[in-house]
């Protein structure tokens, strides 16, 4: 009987769940990859649409380029606290613990960001399509500065005050840096003349000490600079970095040599500054949310859009002498550019003689017109410069701006970074050759000359080094930072992240540890002989 009973097979209970077929496993992966496929898909076209109809709002609004940065950063204020507001007593998704993070953190973010917004939009201007598209890419080399320079690791809170302690004391000591962490996270071991003693009471333990010869070492899970530099990224992705700078001085030769199709080189060189607060914001980013890595990012960007249109208020004064606006003429152009981007109507006209003001046409003025005051399209007066009226440009462009960052984020959470690079490798060549379109862009249409195309083939080179063949499968982290509001690409920190082991205390430093905790000096109490 107990044989019979061992042949019977095990019957499925009514709440374990049936093992899919092959078939149906097949099936399953087919449709995630397929969503998978489209939101990649997506992110591709839309992020090319994205660069192409920033720089149509660009044209359409070109002498109020001041009102359109604070524009398209104030619409964005009520949109996220609509969200966050739902989100908050509707679906509680945002909790208490995000809602403690300080405030004052989103303010930086928001400095930082509305510098990039800045200069993207006001130093943009006057840099065509294709160089504008090339000059983004200099966001690689640069964040790669400012993580290498701010990401390094110095140890846990503990330890960095332990650090701050001996410092303070103008105690002679050597730091010794070693390979891992314990369990808690965090290494820091004192050790005076040999004896390790509980950093807790080290500054009473000092003081006893004063009159002693005393060697103090400290020891971190801090990493030094020799090793930081060579793990934190690999050598393809310094080679990476370094070929996409390349890329960006071959395509700033036309500017300086005015030999190519790039913009006025001090435009040229305010565009690119927009990458600085770009890296420096998203580093601060990183660091910021170390103890905050679910942090919702409705919350974020409602908060940093709003300190971002908050500070880009105090810079009208600058966007004036760059414009070559009288300050006092600062308050008319804001409200012009109002009736330009939602009305429609043009201020500034030829009056009389057509010559009294250029129409734009790749930064240059028109034959005959000798005026540098570039007439406005805010209707679509002028198809072959700017067919969109400003409102509607105004509109594609941030409808544009909303999808891909929406997509973008479909793909990092449903695919991985590894996909991200790919799209946003491929927006570059494709958002390049849109610029080339007439029935795009009229006659502000480019051509690739010698610089801006060799340029582009060599930061295309970069990237790839960079992103994929720089890549180590085994130990490399990349993390969404940043999404941004005028810049189309999102910002990632990616490097390695060695792991070794650490070697476990022995008795005698725990011993140690233990009579500095009572307030004795470890060497009055050597460890009991055995005879």
């Amino acid at each position: 009987m107990s044989k019979s009973l061992e042949r019977q097979p095990l019957l499925v209970g009514e709440d374990q769940p049936r093992e899919p077929s092959f078939f149906e496993k097949m099936k399953q992966n087919l449709t995630e990859n397929s969503t998978l496929a489209i939101y990649l898909v997506l992110v591709v076209l839309i992020g090319t649409v994205n660069r192409v109809t920033f720089k149509i709002m660009q044209y359409a609004t070109y002498n109020y380029s001041y009102f359109i940065s604070q524009i398209t950063t104030l619409v964005y204020v009520p949109i996220n606290f609509a969200v966050i507001f739902v989100k908050i007593y509707w679906t509680k998704s945002i909790g208490p613990e995000q809602r403690k993070f300080p405030i004052y953190k989103f303010a930086i973010m928001g400095l930082l960001d509305s510098l990039q917004g800045f200069f993207i939009v006001v130093g943009g201007v006057k840099v065509p399509g294709i160089m504008q598209n090339l000059l983004m890419q200099g966001a690689v080399p640069v964040t790669m500065l400012f993580s290498l320079g701010f990401l390094r690791s110095t140890g846990c809170d503990h330890c960095k005050h332990t650090r701050s302690l001996l410092k303070k004391k103008k105690v002679d000591f050597t730091e010794v840096y070693v390979n891992g962490s314990c369990a808690d996270g965090c290494l820091c071991r004192v050790t005076v003349n040999g004896m390790e003693v509980d950093t807790n009471t080290i500054e009473s333990l000092l003081d006893s000490m004063k009159q002693l010869d005393r060697t103090i070492v400290l020891e971190t899970s801090g990493v030094n600079w020799g090793r930081h530099l060579k793990t934190f990224y690999t050598p393809f992705q310094y080679v990476g970095a370094g070929v996409v700078l390349m890329g960006l001085v071959v395509s700033m030769l036309g500017s300086l040599l005015k030999g190519g199709s790039g913009g006025p080189l001090l435009f040229d060189f305010i565009f690119f500054l927009a990458t600085i607060p770009t890296a420096i914001s998203g580093v601060y980013k990183e660091i910021a949310f170390k103890e905050a890595d679910d942090m919702d990012v409705w919350y974020l960007n409602g908060w940093v859009a709003l300190f971002q249109f908050l500070f880009g208020l105090t810079y009208a004064p600058l966007a004036a002498v760059l414009s070559s606006l009288p300050i006092h003429e600062i308050p008319s152009n804001l409200w012009e550019g109002f009736k330009c981007t939602v009305e429609m109507k043009n201020t500034i006209i030829p009056i009389g003689d057509p010559a009294s003001c250029s129409i734009y046409m790749n930064i240059t003025s028109v034959p005959g017109h000798a005026n540098d005051i570039i007439c406005d399209s805010c209707d679509g007066i002028y198809p072959y410069d700017n067919a969109v009226p400003a409102l509607y440009a105004t509109l594609l462009y941030m409808g544009a701006n909303i999808s891909y960052n929406v997509f973008l984020i479909y793909v990092i959470k449903y695919g991985s970074a590894a996909l991200m690079y790919i799209a946003s490798t491929l927006v570059l060549p494709l958002g390049s050759i849109c610029f080339t379109f007439h029935f795009l862009l009229g006659h502000n249409a480019q051509q690739f000359d010698k610089f801006n195309g060799i340029g582009l083939g060599v930061i295309l080179l970069g990237l790839i080094i960079y992103r994929f063949v720089g890549k180590s499968k085994a130990s490399t982290e990349a993390k969404l930072v940043h999404v941004g509001i005028h810049e189309p690409l999102s910002l990632f920190v990616e490097r390695q992240v060695p792991n070794p082991a650490l070697k476990p205390r022995s008795t005698t430093q725990v011993r140690n540890a233990y009579y500095s905790r009572l307030g004795m000096m470890p060497e009055m109490y050597p460890p009991p002989a055995h005879g």
